[in-house]
């Protein structure tokens, strides 16, 4: 009996101190994903800038002259930041292979408007002071501001987004930033600058 007790004691102790299967994470739908980006945005743009109002580049960027094709610019990014989950790395890269069309219908937490570069073209050959004729119509405005799309690791709770922008002709820089998800909102956690003017 003493045996019989001893090794059903034993086969108990060994279940316990087994390592448990990871639960695996699910994977996000397309709706989740267009919410969280959403979420980046706004919390990206309030601890940035926190303006009034702003006036976004309608097509998305990596960088001050659009998208980083050749990834240098991300590389240098990934050497200054650290513990950045190499999923949300590969889906930066993917959603940002090329250029795409930002919604009308985002919920940032302050109005926005959205210029496409011929219009930025426009805006700005009109007369010698192209920023005064920009803050002449969007007075509120932080000035022009250009956004990635948002690379997210598995479980939505790591993001990594570029954001750069021009106020001036000699005021502007660019930042790809990492935040982090804490208690359901999402907050920067990390910075690099990599261009400013």
């Amino acid at each position: 009996m003493f045996k019989k007790t001893l090794f059903v004691w034993m086969i108990f102790l060994l279940a316990a101190c087994s390592p448990a299967t990871p639960t695996p994470v699910p994977t996000p739908s397309n709706e989740q994903i267009e919410l969280e980006e959403t979420a980046v945005y706004a919390a990206a743009l309030k601890g940035l800038y926190d303006a009034p109002s702003y006036v976004l580049i309608s097509t998305t960027d990596t960088d001050a002259g659009g998208v980083d094709s050749t990834g240098e610019t991300l590389g240098y990014v990934l050497e200054n930041l650290h513990d950045v989950a190499p999923e949300t790395v590969e889906g930066f890269r993917r959603r940002n292979a090329q250029a795409s069309a930002l919604r009308l219908d985002l919920d940032l937490g302050a109005p926005y408007s959205l210029l496409s570069r011929a219009g930025m073209s426009e805006l700005f050959s009109q007369n010698q002071d192209g920023w005064q004729v920009f803050y002449d119509r969007y007075p509120e405005a932080w000035g022009i501001t250009s956004l990635s799309r948002v690379g997210f690791n598995a479980a939505l709770d790591q993001a990594l987004v570029y954001v750069g922008t021009q106020s001036h002709w000699l005021a502007g820089a660019g930042y790809y930033l990492l935040l982090i998800k804490v208690n359901g909102a999402w907050i920067i956690d990390q910075q690099v600058m990599t261009w400013i003017s």
